[in-house]
């Protein structure tokens, strides 16, 4: 008890004498998460250049002295004060752990770096375990921090390297971890070659999801650098060697270079894990669907499939293992199919000798405009929502509308023969929507989906409300609080692509039945109207 305590105290005392240095500096104009990292790391050098001297120094000037000899020729730079403003923030933070001044920092920077939580990177450690890894390779080390020296101080007897490309990050690492002779820090980046001679028995990485790498030779299948890193580390693999990554969720779907990363890993190396992770694992940074991936060089007879869940830990909340070949027939991996196949609908489905297309190839998908509560006032353009797609249709009496300029919102009017689609929520709502009087747009709760000539609006309807189209459908969701479907995604459905002749035949007979339907039960409730006015007459 004494112990927690004392422990409690002493975070109190951290925080304190944090939120102490970056006041400090706020005061003075100096407010970026870069600058205070810069400014902490100079206290921290001067303090290692102090502990290296002889004798203890007292004299301000001294100790102004020292710090401008020991860090103004690094990337550090000049610093931005006086003797008296440096004595000040050394006093304060010279014994500040400085992997927790930059966890605090950074950790809950909504626009800024991406820090895992610490139950990921103990579920890594077990993982690294069951490797019986002798070399360790962690990327973008400071991605990791939140349980980082624990993963280290579990595995002393292996050696372990870090990488990060940012020059401040590489100073907090090398002396954040300066005193763990198995830890070498590297400052290269995972997105350009690796010139790294040794080659690792276990490697994890959790690469950046967004954006584009300009410069690139032609060794890469694609500019996007989550597809770049994981080609890059897998070429540093020993021969029993495993990578462990977190990929976004166009991975186990899309076309282009997510197709040839998978095609590349199924030909040259063994996906042994596919797990899908828990919705939020990365909020407030990013909240896409990602998953994790574990992939290794010896050949093995199964993969598994399914889902990690979260209890104070990472722990397999749904499983199943699946046949190497079996595996590598499925044309994407989709884990919500694969944990389907048992389904009539979906094994039909998948044997089906039909002619498939993406949905882009007959298609242009979009989402609607993004509209605000304040907006919706009585205007000059209709706004359809998911309210006003029914079972039975298109509602177009209950419209909210807006008012704007025609050219603002040409980009999302919606035309003849459009397909709406609700993208929020867990129902699945669809319908043609047929040319109104006057400009109707979709919402942003509203994906739209306007096919060319080589598919019928109708067709294309039936096939989203049939069992395998809502599973398909299904399998494209987000999220856990608001079930989301992004457009991007749900364009790589693949849609069974039957003549013209034949979508028109069936897209008829659906028509008429459905007009059967609607009259056969308006006469039964015709009839069970009256029936019922009878009985009540003869009460009174």
């Amino acid at each position: 008890m004494e112990d927690s305590h004392i422990l409690i105290e002493r975070r109190k005392n951290v925080n304190t004498a944090i939120d102490y240095f970056i006041n400090l500096f706020t005061i003075r104009g100096i407010t970026s998460r870069e600058q205070l990292l810069n400014e902490m790391l100079r206290v921290k050098l001067t303090a290692k250049a102090m502990k290296s001297q002889k004798k203890s120094i007292q004299d301000e000037y001294q100790l102004f002295e020292l710090m401008k000899q020991s860090t103004e020729n690094t990337i550090l730079g000049y610093f931005p004060g006086d003797k008296d403003f440096f004595n000040s923030i050394y006093k304060v933070a010279h014994n500040v752990d400085l992997i927790e001044f930059t966890l605090k920092l950074y950790q809950n920077d909504r626009f800024g770096q991406i820090f895992s939580p610490a139950y990921l990177t103990e579920y890594i450690c077990r993982l690294a375990d069951e490797a019986k890894a002798q070399t360790i390779l962690i990327t973008e080390a400071e991605k990791s921090l939140l349980g980082l020296k624990n993963f280290v101080d579990k595995h002393k007897s292996s050696n372990i390297t870090f990488t990060t490309s940012s020059a401040l990050m590489f100073m907090m690492l090398k002396l954040g971890f300066e005193g763990y002779k198995n830890v070498s820090i590297l400052n290269q980046s995972i997105y350009q070659e690796l010139l790294i001679g040794t080659r690792f028995d276990f490697i994890y990485s959790l690469p950046d999801f967004s954006g584009k790498i300009e410069s690139l030779n032609d060794k890469f299948m694609s500019s996007r650098p989550d597809i770049i890193a994981t080609q890059n580390l897998l070429g540093q693999l020993s021969e029993k060697g495993t990578l462990v990554t977190v990929l976004p969720a166009r991975i186990t779907f899309s076309s282009g270079s997510e197709a040839k990363l998978r095609e590349h890993i199924m030909t040259n190396y063994q996906l042994e894990d596919i797990y899908s992770l828990p919705e939020g694992t990365f909020r407030p940074y990013t909240s896409i669907k990602t998953y994790m991936l574990r992939i290794g060089v010896v050949k093995k007879e199964s993969v598994n499939v399914g889902y990690l869940g979260y209890d104070n830990g990472l722990y397999i909340d749904k499983a199943k293992v699946v046949g190497s070949k079996e595996f590598s027939n499925h044309e994407d991996w989709r884990i919500e199919l694969i944990l389907e196949d048992d389904d009539e609908n979906i094994k039909k489905y998948k044997s089906s000798t039909l002619e498939r297309v993406k949905l882009h190839e007959v298609a242009e998908v979009f989402r609607g405009k993004s509209i605000l509560k304040k907006d919706v006032k009585p205007g000059n353009i209709k706004v359809l929502n998911i309210s006003n797609i029914t079972d039975t249709g298109i509602d177009y009496s209950e419209m909210d509308s807006i008012e704007e300029e025609e050219r603002k919102i040409k980009r999302y009017e919606l035309m003849d023969g459009d397909i709406v689609l609700s993208c929020r929520g867990t129902a699945i709502k669809t319908g043609v929507f047929r040319k109104q009087k006057g400009i109707v747009i979709a919402s942003a709760n509203v994906i739209v989906i306007r096919p060319n000539h080589r598919i019928l609006s109708d067709y294309l309807r039936i096939f989203f409300e049939s069992p395998v189209g809502i599973a398909l459908i299904k399998s494209f969701q987000r999220g856990t609080t608001v079930v989301n479907i992004n457009h991007v995604d749900i364009a790589e459905m693949e849609i069974p692509l039957l003549s013209m002749e034949e979508q028109k035949e069936l897209a008829d007979k659906y028509a008429k039945e459905a007009a059967l339907f609607r009259e056969t039960v308006a006469k039964a409730e015709k009839r069970f109207q009256e029936e019922k006015e009878k009985i009540y007459n003869r009460l009174v």
